[in-house]
């Protein structure tokens, strides 16, 4: 009885297995097949790569920068050829951007590679102040390339530069003041990770830990010296240089409290 019952398991299982084997997708080793292989952090994620990104031109920390050249890495299954190949990348119609603010590289896949990267250079336009940037991009098959991966056959980039308050902002406005991007924008240039060399207050993480997209939970001066360290350079640098929010002369000079 025991045998034919561990024979019956057997059989559903095998059942069960070809069933699936249907849903699956096939792949032929004689041909090549091209996707986006943006990596994903989380590494909790179920995908490996993820299908869209976002970048804000005012959370760089070059404040004086101009453009910004995202990186798209692209690979590719299958065998690599002796000549350089091209994919066929289309930008989708529900896409809402200026083409004079973008420009994208060659979609190839050099000879020899199994892997290469498409750069998407975008221009830091008075638009992006108030409004974003979005771009659709898709993979199709052509003679060269077969579509990979369902997940990662298209990219969505989402742009601008807009800088909002962050989540911990509440907690330092005693020190910090009432929201202002260049109060912001100055921190984010002094407060970088590697500034503070402090670890992790009753964690297990290890320094730098602290900097100005990961501040302290709480705002004490003798639990975190070197944060208010860097705050005091802070008042200093707006004690001696006159800025005004949004370069507007109407309105009073920022100072910190």
């Amino acid at each position: 009885m025991k045998s034919n019952f561990i024979i019956i398991c057997l059989l559903l299982l095998t059942m069960l297995a070809c069933k699936d084997s249907h849903n699956m997708l096939e792949f032929d080793i004689a041909d090549s097949y091209v996707y986006f292989a943006l990596p994903d952090d989380n590494t909790k994620s179920v995908e490996r790569y993820i299908d869209s990104t976002y970048y804000s031109f005012s959370l760089d920390e070059n404040i004086a920068i101009t453009e910004k050249i995202l990186k798209i890495p692209v690979h590719i299954g299958g065998t690599a050829a002796d000549k350089d190949r091209m994919y066929a990348l289309v930008v989708d119609g529900a896409s809402q951007y200026d083409p004079d603010m973008i420009k994208l590289t060659s979609p190839v896949i050099k000879a020899g590679k199994y892997n290469d990267t498409l750069y998407v250079t975008v221009k830091r336009d008075p638009y992006l102040l108030t409004n974003q940037m979005v771009l659709h991009l898709g993979l199709q098959a052509n003679d060269d390339f077969k579509v990979g991966n369902v997940h990662n056959s298209t990219m969505k980039i989402v742009v601008d530069d807009i800088l909002r308050e962050p989540k911990w902002w509440n907690t330092w406005k005693n020190y910090f003041g009432p929201f202002k991007k260049e109060v912001f924008q100055k921190w984010m240039q002094l407060y970088y990770l590697g500034a503070d060399p402090s670890p992790e207050l009753g964690g297990n993480n290890p320094g730098p830990f602290y900097y100005w997209d990961n501040m302290p939970s709480y705002a004490n001066a003798d639990s975190y010296p070197v944060t208010f360290n860097y705050i005091t350079i802070l008042k200093q640098f707006f004690e001696n240089n006159v800025v005004y929010p949004n370069g507007d002369t109407t309105q009073e000079r920022i100072l910190l409290p």
